[in-house]
Order: structure tokens, then sequence, then C-alpha cells
């Protein structure tokens, strides 16, 4: 196996069968193969019967994915992903680390030096880059359609690190000995507290000093499983008054990309009764992207979904 696409899903099952129909389409004839892993409840929603996906519900035969006691809904998943990939015995040659929500509109053209990570969706920001004194010692990585070669994710195992969410961080725990290291001051840019795969993105960063290429191929229609943990009787139907009250606590993410992706995956039956003269145009821009490739990936009646979603959005 030359690539193993890891995604984990805790929330927005219907999408899983867009995310996988995208990623095989990306993927082509490359040698693949594509992981979901998610809670057994959430399994029980994915219908999906396909020799190029497997399906993970427990990281090890003793062990249960259990949600955080602090955070309502969210499931630590990336912590388990050593104890994941050594149970199934996941051994490819590069793991992409992926989210649901990232979509491609081109298709893989390539591979990156061994000791380079590729990137297919460019953020704009510096969102938790990695800097030295003001410059950019690396940018952020995530589960954002991460291209990593095996040999680093092997090497950061045996190094201990946790792939999932961590209180302190490689950086705050060993400052001093990185700072000396690199003779300047270290930080993350917009820094509030660590997130998934910061302290392996530190690793990669401090450790391994990767190389970094970026080629734009995706779009982040961001904000369906966030907007199902937080709001879940919106996942099931139009609710006015939950959708403007979603639009005051998470400002971060535009609730219509959410909705649009409901209705695409099939989560919402017409009509939509939503005013979409709010929606950002980053959403029409996004969407514009996907809609000229769509059709060599997705079913007819997705493909109509998107189509009316257009339409409503005046595209």
């Amino acid at each position: 196996m030359t690539i193993a696409s890891i995604t984990m899903v805790g929330h927005f099952p219907d999408g899983v069968d867009l995310h996988v129909r995208n990623l095989k389409w990306f993927l082509g004839d490359t040698d693949y193969q594509i992981y979901i892993i998610s809670s057994p409840e959430r399994l029980k929603q994915i219908n999906i019967r396909d020799e190029k996906v497997t399906l993970i519900g427990r990281p090890t035969p003793q062990d249960d994915f259990i949600e955080s006691p602090h955070n309502p809904g969210f499931i630590n998943f990336w912590k388990w992903f050593p104890a994941i990939i050594k149970h199934y015995h996941i051994d490819p040659e590069w793991f992409l680390f992926m989210e649901q929500d990232l979509w491609f509109f081109e298709r893989f053209d390539g591979f990156p030096d061994l000791n380079t990570v590729k990137a297919f969706f460019s953020e704009t920001g510096p969102y938790h880059n990695v800097m030295l004194n003001d410059q950019v010692l690396q940018p952020h990585l995530w589960e954002g359609t991460h291209l990593v070669n095996a040999g680093i994710v092997k090497r950061a195992i045996d190094f201990k690190i946790d792939f999932g969410y961590r209180a302190k961080s490689l950086l705050d725990r060993n400052r001093n000995h990185y700072e000396r290291l690199f003779g300047g001051e270290l930080s993350i840019s917009m820094w509030s507290g660590p997130e998934t795969l910061t302290d392996f993105a530190l690793y990669c960063a401090l450790e391994e000093r990767v190389g970094w290429t970026e080629v734009e191929k995706a779009v982040h229609l961001q904000g369906p499983e966030l907007l199902h943990r937080k709001y879940p009787q919106i996942y099931d139907c139009h609710d006015e008054e939950l959708l403007e009250r979603a639009r005051r606590e998470l400002p971060y993410i535009d609730i219509y990309t959410a909705i649009a992706v409901y209705y695409i995956a099939g989560s919402w039956k017409p009509p939509m009764p939503v005013d979409w003269s709010n929606a950002g145009n980053k959403l029409r821009r996004n969407l514009a992207k996907i809609a000229v490739t769509a059709g060599e990936w997705m079913t007819h009646e997705q493909q109509d979904r998107l189509a009316a979603v257009l339409d409503h959005l005046g595209l």
C-alpha cells in the first residue's frame, strides 16, 4: 500500500459517502486504502461497502473510544492513532491526514521528497504556523490534506508524540532546549491552546525539520461536523431560531456552508426554507470549484442537489 488516507469522523455520518467518493476520485490509480475511524454508533449510520475502504470502530480489541468529559460530543480519536495503525497493521509508504470537510476539485499529482510534507489545501492566514522569531519555520500542519511520509510518522511514534489533543504542547514542555537549538524565539502564531496534531506538527518542525510544498487542489467546506455536534437538532431539519443562535455562538464558521453540505449529502430534504443572502462569497467560490469536476465522482442525486444549492446562491 502506497497511501493510507486517515479520516476521523465524530459527526455528520451522511457526509462520509461524499468524502469517500471524492477521495477515490482524487487518488485515482494510486495504490491506496481509505480508513474511516469513528464510534460504533456512527459507523451504524455509514452504509459503505467497498474494498478500498476500511471502517474502524474500536482502537484496539480491549479499548473503546470515549467522549471527553469536559467537551460533550468530542472524542479524542487521534490520541489512539499509534495504537490503531499497530493493531490494524496499517503500514503504507505515505499517510494522507484528512478531515471530511476538505473536498478535492483536482486529482492527485505526485509525491514530494521523503522529508517534505505536501499539502493540497493552502491556508491563507497565519493560524498555528510555527514561528522562529518573526519568520515562518513551518506552516500549519493538521488533518488538512497533508501527505506525510510514513518514516516521519513512525519516528514520531518512537519519540512518544501524542497525535491527539494535549493540554501542554511539546514546545511548552521543552522550550529552553529548542530555543537553544534554533538560536531564537519559537512560537505558534495565533496561539490560544493546542489542537489535534499540534505535537506532531511541532515534532515535524523541531525534530525532523521537514520541507514543505503546497498545491491548491482542495477547498475547505468547514462546519458540518461542528454544527452537528453543537446543534444536533439542526442536522435533521431547518430551525431558524437555532440557526441564528449558531451564527452568534460559532462566528468562526459560515453556517451556510454547513447547511449547503447537509443538503448536498441528503441530510436535508427539499425545500430549503433558508435565506441565502447572508451566505459568504467564499462558499460561492468553493462550490463553483467543486462543480467543475463533481460529475466525475458524485452520484446523479448529489449532483442535482449541488446544482440546487448553486441556484439558490445565484450561480
